[in-house]
């Protein structure tokens, strides 16, 4: 530190008999070292673990894991069999630049501070339900009977309940009053088994439910799709952009998509 001093030519302690404290001149400069020492750890960290360890940690919300890329991972498998997918799937944003995961799979706005990201998928809203509950319906319904039906909200936090049902409402041009009443899950794989097991109506992503609607699980009562504000993102800390195990994840998922 006194060779650090001496090139600087100030003083970045002061020093007694009682121990040391920072000048004002170190004051200033502590929280940028802190910051560069920070950055340097986790850029060694995720060095070391390229080292040690060939898996790739990928985060992702539980109903995109299920309905999108969990089904897509056995041609990762068959690919990349060296590079093992270690998934963490949570509705909580977690920590990247922790070490908590090496890239994610997010549905939101770019960008974000110290993340690359990359556009994956918009996202389009059409309501879904069950083959009995739109046979109740009869042929070419109103959109505005949806209003008389059980609405199920997919409540995620963050987000006012009924948000994505008043997208599609507006797109349809039916006024909606202040409350829509309805049915309120955390998750939005819930919402959606709720409506194949015929609870109510569920706002559907329609790049999610896809495989359920050609199966016959999930029924569009409607053709009217109304595009959310957010997207699927993949997202990475700018200090993996070397990784070569995230460059093959981001090459891969671009070919799935």
């Amino acid at each position: 530190m006194r060779q650090l001093e001496a090139s600087l030519g100030f003083d970045l302690f002061h020093r007694s008999n009682r121990g040391v404290t920072l000048t004002e001149a170190g004051q200033t400069l502590m929280p940028v070292l802190a910051d560069a020492f920070d950055r340097i750890a986790t850029t060694l960290g995720g060095l070391v673990a390229d080292q040690h360890e060939g898996a790739l940690k990928v985060t992702t919300t539980p109903t995109f894991a299920a309905k999108w890329l969990i089904p897509r991972l056995g041609d990762w498998q068959r690919r990349y069999p060296a590079i093992p997918i270690h998934l963490h799937p949570t509705l909580a944003f977690s920590n990247l630049g922790t070490g908590e995961a090496d890239i994610g799979l997010r549905c939101g706005l770019a960008p974000w501070q110290g993340l690359e990201s990359e556009l994956m998928l918009p996202i389009h809203l059409t309501p879904l339900c069950s083959r009995a509950a739109c046979a109740a319906l009869g042929d070419n319904p109103d959109p505005a009977v949806m209003l008389e039906q059980t609405l199920i909200h997919a409540d995620v936090r963050g987000h006012a309940l009924g948000e994505e049902w008043r997208y599609w409402l507006e797109a349809a041009r039916v006024p909606a009053g202040e409350e829509l009443p309805g049915l309120s899950f955390q998750d939005p794989n819930l919402a959606l088994q709720a409506a194949m097991d015929g609870v109510g109506f569920a706002m559907g992503y329609l790049e999610l439910a896809q495989p359920d609607i050609d199966a016959g699980r999930l029924i569009r009562p409607f053709d009217l799709t109304a595009e959310h504000p957010f997207s699927y993102f993949l997202v990475w800390p700018k200090t993996r952009s070397g990784d070569s195990r995230v460059t093959a994840f981001r090459d891969w998922i671009g070919e799935q998509i």
